[in-house]
């Protein structure tokens, strides 16, 4: 066996050849790992899309795992590898039984491959005619070819358009999603750590103050900042006109009640100093109290 091939196999002895391939593999990291194969981990313009859980174009429902599209011509430009993802024995022997999968992505892949951990999964003598077969090297990111698939030229239909489209942008959405929601995060633990630090060093008014804004940012559902919002966040000139339209005349209200309560116990205090000065000023005018 030469060195090349010591690196990429596991004495696992089945049907009395080596098993070429890694150890087991959650079907995650077997994806993750396959993206990492097709394009290299951070390339800013890796020259191809990859995209996964892949509707096949049309009326079918079936699903690739995996589909590489590439998008420069020194990376097989227009080419389209459509790739079924299995880490079980028993999920590939379901597979060979219902093949409509691979029927569906058939005319619309350059090239049809079979991706597993290992060949204790899938023997490379059970593919299908012009399946590929691709499993991992134990070293580098790149995957070992075991069985060549058949090349083909991809029917590109408005259908399989729509459908690469559709998924490139809800990649596309998810990602921005994704990095906006960990953006937050890091201000958010970034501002805390800061109001931790700086804690003992705030006047106590201070204090006082930013708590009540933590618990105004939460009463509106986001922290509030200057100019245009983005995200979760709330810009105070929105702030102010939510206030002013539903606090302000409950504030004016209650300002008004506690108003009316003060005149009522100050007039309270001196009841009795205004009846007798009333009673004084009938008996002064000759006016009989009336029962």
């Amino acid at each position: 066996m030469s060195a090349g091939a010591e690196q990429t196999a596991i004495a696992v002895p089945r049907g009395g050849r080596a098993t070429r391939g890694v150890g087991p593999v959650p079907t995650d990291q077997l994806r993750q790992r396959l993206r990492n194969h097709f394009i290299k981990p951070g390339e800013e313009l890796p020259g191809a899309v990859f995209l996964t859980e892949v509707t096949a174009p049309g009326r079918s429902t079936r699903r690739a795992d995996a589909v590489h599209i590439g998008t420069w011509a020194s990376r097989g430009g227009g080419e389209i590898d459509v790739c079924e993802i299995k880490t079980q024995r028993a999920d590939w022997l379901r597979e060979m039984r219902d093949p409509g999968k691979a029927e569906a992505w058939w005319p619309y892949s350059s090239r049809f491959w079979l991706v597993v951990p290992n060949t204790s999964v899938a023997d490379p003598e059970e593919l299908p005619p012009g399946w590929g077969m691709l499993v991992p090297k134990r070293t580098g990111r790149r995957f070992q070819v075991v069985v060549e698939p058949a090349v083909r030229t991809p029917e590109i239909t408005p259908a399989l358009l729509v459908t690469l489209l559709t998924c490139t942008e809800t990649v596309r959405a998810n990602a921005l999603r994704k990095q906006r929601d960990m953006l937050g995060d890091q201000h958010r633990e970034q501002v805390r750590k800061i109001r931790q630090e700086a804690g003992p060093a705030l006047d106590p008014g201070v204090q006082d103050r930013l708590r009540l804004l933590d618990a105004l940012e939460k009463a509106l559902g986001g922290r509030l900042v200057p100019g245009t919002p983005w995200g979760d966040a709330v810009s105070t000139e929105q702030a102010a006109k939510v206030l002013a339209a539903f606090a302000r005349p409950q504030l004016e209200q209650e300002r008004a009640r506690r108003r009316a309560a003060w005149l009522v116990e100050a007039l309270s205090r001196h009841e009795g100093e205004l009846a007798e000065a009333l009673k004084l000023l009938r008996d002064g005018l000759g006016i009989t109290e009336t029962p």
